[in-house]
């Protein structure tokens, strides 16, 4: 395997997701760290239909290399499925009423430059996926932001290959509250149980961050206040979601659903997990979407195929760790060009 120069061996990731807010908030904190080597994102229909995620990360990493100190980053982006796999389509309704019309806030409204997009290609997500795990093996984490359907699609053409990757770190589910799109389900797993219940019962090493530890992962608003073009970039990002939240909570604070995930894959002290049984209710009744997660006594031990379940969250190592990497982009404080 390939060294960096320390000597100590490459850590590579490939994300999947839909931009998103805090997808957005997740890539930024990701790329800032030297933890992972990104060979690829991948993205998929969500928060946004398909094609807005695809056009969204390409604008995403090419402005988030054009920010970064170091190191400079070329992520090749690739489109992903615009459907669930039973052929099912969200109504974005209120995903457009969280994330904005097109996804990304006020970020690259008319008064701010869009960049040039990052680097693009036709190749179906699946298949890079399939690639990415067929070439680095152990050094390869897949980090899932959006809905599973990509991921079970790969795993339906070659699931030999998954069984190498080191670990598949997925936000969504809920094992012990409520959903957050219905009373039975978290957004994500909704927008395409079939793949979420291949996924968490295939046996690869999954953790799951859901709704029980990103629902703790909650930031002020005044952080964003102030400083420089990029963190002002960031404000207008997160306008549209934390008023959102402001009306159905009271506060004014952010959810950091997405960033918490990919920090976890970086930083797995930051939460808690136990091993459990996790099933998915993929019908069209009340309960499509919900996560059935075996939480009873000395259950974990005698599940065949147990995917880790985060239930407790280092909340304050979680933000110092958020905000620290923001920090790294030009532009975040007031002196910086």
């Amino acid at each position: 395997m390939a060294g960096n120069e320390s000597g100590s061996p490459v850590r590579y990731a490939l994300v999947d997701c839909d931009p998103g807010v805090d997808d957005t908030l997740a890539l930024a904190m990701g790329f800032a760290s030297p933890f992972f080597r990104y060979d690829a994102v991948t993205t998929v229909h969500g928060n946004v239909s398909a094609r807005l995620a695809y056009r969204n990360a390409r604008r995403l990493t090419a402005f988030l290399r054009d920010h970064l100190e170091s190191p400079v980053l070329d992520v090749p982006v690739y489109p992903g499925a615009s459907l669930a796999l039973d052929g099912s389509r969200m109504n974005r309704s209120e995903s457009r009423a969280i994330h904005g019309p097109e996804g990304m806030g006020a970020m690259f409204d008319k008064k701010r430059r869009l960049p040039r997009p990052g680097r693009g290609s036709s190749k179906p997500a699946w298949e890079v996926m399939v690639e990415e795990a067929a070439r680095r093996g152990s050094a390869l984490t897949i980090i899932t932001l959006g809905p599973l359907t990509n991921l079970a699609l790969a795993l339906r053409r070659a699931p030999g290959v998954f069984t190498r990757v080191k670990r598949i770190v997925v936000m969504g589910g809920a094992a012990r509250m409520p959903g957050n799109v219905t009373p039975a389900a978290e957004f994500n797993i909704y927008c395409d149980p079939l793949a979420a219940k291949e996924v968490f019962s295939s046996g690869l090493p999954v953790t799951m961050v859901g709704l029980d530890v990103t629902r703790r992962a909650l930031l002020r608003v005044d952080e964003f206040e102030g400083g420089g073009p990029f963190r002002a970039a960031i404000r207008d990002l997160i306008k549209v979601y934390a008023r959102f939240a402001k009306k159905r909570r009271g506060a004014e604070d952010i959810t950091l659903h997405d960033p918490l995930a990919l920090a976890v894959a970086m930083r797995p002290d930051l939460v808690e997990t136990t091993p459990c049984r996790v099933d998915v209710d993929a019908s069209r009744g009340i309960a499509r979407g919900m996560t059935v997660v075996e939480l009873r006594e000395n259950r974990g031990s005698r599940v065949k195929n147990p995917v880790d379940v985060a239930l407790d969250l280092d909340v304050k190592g979680f933000l110092a760790f958020f905000i620290s990497h923001l920090r790294k982009y030009r532009g975040w404080d007031e002196d910086e060009k």
